[in-house]
Formats: structure tokens, sequence, C-alpha cells
């Protein structure tokens, strides 16, 4: 039943936010993404260029704000990225970016080139990707390249880029806000892998709540990635019960669940939006001059939540 309220919720934000990105940006191609040598054997590096160029724009000489993440994943799953920020480019402009030659191909096996175009607040434009096989030192090398796979989106600029951790985000801190059960904290985030991770929150407002989840993410390439999480949620609020006018405390705990997505906001910083939901009973029994009765607090079962993150580690 939670699922079923919260997806087509999700589906809705992921859809509407589409819209207004698609209305605000130029048209970006991505023109090519060459990976060379064609055949290099290990312990060498890949000269690995896109080249971008803005068109159809609304407005003659437009300038468009962008930011481009190239990525390099190893045949041990393990992921070097680089990123270009604020990239100005004008309608009819063609850029070339260029990833530096600060990584050695150790490994031998297949290489995945990643290379992907977004709006200035992040949201995917387009992306290219290609492969490449790298022979292991100990055997003659064959280095067959895929053919270039396209998505919409767009981008372009040459010169050096910073690194992009996206897989070196273990440990972070933030602040977390709850809008339907109103209460706002701090939340703490561990991915010991790449897929799962741990939470714990804990906020206070209209309510007190302290939470534990446990996360599976599935990481995409256009740097938005959908998450499921499960857990357990212990909440408490202090009431006074206007018909014996005594104050009294109301607390229950139980089962929550979550989905929601990450958002990356800079190398460091992450933003997470998620609809969350627990099926609490915050009643107390309430005694006053021999009489008996039960008191109940609103709880809403199902609730929005927004929390920003940043990884130290």
């Amino acid at each position: 039943m939670l699922l079923k309220i919260i997806m087509p919720a999700v589906l809705l934000l992921l859809l509407g936010s589409g819209a207004s990105h698609a209305a605000s940006v130029g048209t970006i191609e991505i023109q090519s993404l060459q990976v060379l040598p064609v055949e290099t054997p290990a312990g060498k590096h890949l000269e690995i260029t896109g080249t971008i160029k803005a068109v159809n724009a609304k407005v003659p000489g437009e300038i468009t704000e962008i930011v481009i993440i190239a990525s390099l994943s190893q045949p041990d799953h393990a992921v070097k990225s680089w990123t270009w920020k604020k990239i100005l480019i004008k309608a009819g402009e063609t850029r070339v970016f260029s990833i530096p030659e600060e990584y050695v191909l150790k490994l031998g096996g297949v290489y995945k080139v990643d290379f992907s175009v977004y709006s200035k607040d992040m949201w995917p434009l387009k992306k290219l990707s290609k492969s490449v096989t790298i022979a292991d030192p100990s055997h003659r090398l064959v280095m067959p390249t895929s053919p270039e796979t396209a998505r919409d989106s767009t981008g372009t600029f040459s010169g050096k880029a910073s690194d992009l951790p996206a897989d070196d985000q273990h440990i972070g801190v933030g602040v977390y806000a709850n809008t339907v059960n109103t209460a706002a904290g701090a939340t703490l985030l561990l991915w010991p892998i790449k897929y799962v991770g741990l939470q714990g929150s804990y906020t206070m407002g209209m309510f007190t709540t302290a939470e534990v989840r446990l996360l599976a993410r599935l990481p995409l390439s256009a740097g938005i990635n959908p998450y499921l999480g499960v857990g357990y949620v212990s909440v408490t609020t202090e009431r006074t019960v206007e018909a014996i006018d005594i104050k009294t405390t109301f607390k229950d705990s139980g089962v929550s669940g979550a989905i929601g997505v990450e958002i990356p906001l800079s190398s460091s910083v992450s933003g997470y939006v998620e609809i969350s939901g627990a099926s609490l009973d915050l009643k107390k029994e309430v005694t006053v001059g021999g009489l008996t009765g039960i008191s109940t607090i609103k709880y809403s079962p199902v609730t929005v939540g927004f929390s920003v993150v940043y990884f130290a580690f």
C-alpha cells in the first residue's frame, strides 16, 4: 500500500522537474567521443576527448550554462571521474573537453568511458558512451571499440577538469527536514559500498523522531540515483489533553519505509528528496478523578522529506 502511494508521487515529481529543465536549456549535442589509441598495453594512458555543440537556441547568440562529467570505469568496477563546472557555451559554438592523463591503466579487460552533459542545476541533458578492451600485458593486445551510443543531452569545452570522487563518498553528515510531520534536525549517512548504505537521523519539531535505515541505491551514469530504504522509527511528542488539561507524552515506534532520489549538488555535497512512511498510533490512556479515557494525536503515515549532506570522506 505504501509503495502504491509513493511511486506515483515520485514519478510526477521527476516528470515535472524534467519538463521545466527542458524548457530552460537550449539544445546541446554531443558530436563525438574519441578514445585513442585503439590498441595500447596496460600501464599506459588513453587519450579521451568529447566534443559538444550548442544548437537550436531560441535566441541567436544565446548563452547556456552547463556542467560536464566524464568517467572511466575499470574492469574491477572502480570509477575515476572528472567534472567541468559553470561552462558557458554560445549558440552555434563547438567545444572539446579532454580527460587529463592523471591515471594509469593497470588492469586488462573492458574499460567504459561515459561523457555526460547536465544543466547548471544538474539535470541530465545528453550522454555518450564508449568501451575499449585493454589486453593483459602478458598477452597479445586486442582492443575493439564499441560503437557510440547517445541519449538526449548537450555540452563541450577543453581544459583540465577537477576530480569528482563519485565513488569516494562514504561518510556524510547533513540536515534533514520532514515537511508533513513537521520537524528538522541532523542526519548521518554511511555508504560502505556503492549500492548499500546506512542512515541515522534525529529531528525535533511537532514530533521528536529518531530513525535508522538500511538503504539500497542504484547509481546511474546520469548522476541522479534512486534509492529504497527500510528501517525502524521511534516518535514522541508532548501534548496537553484539552478535555482534562493535563500535559502528557505520546510515543510509538515501528517499521518505516522510504523511496527517493539522490542528486549530486557538487563533488562533496548531495541532496536527497524522498517520500517515507510509517504506521504509528500515538495513543495514551489518561486517568483523572477515577475516570479513564484514550487520547490520540494525529500523525501522518506518509510524509515528504528533504536533506542536504556533506561528504567529508
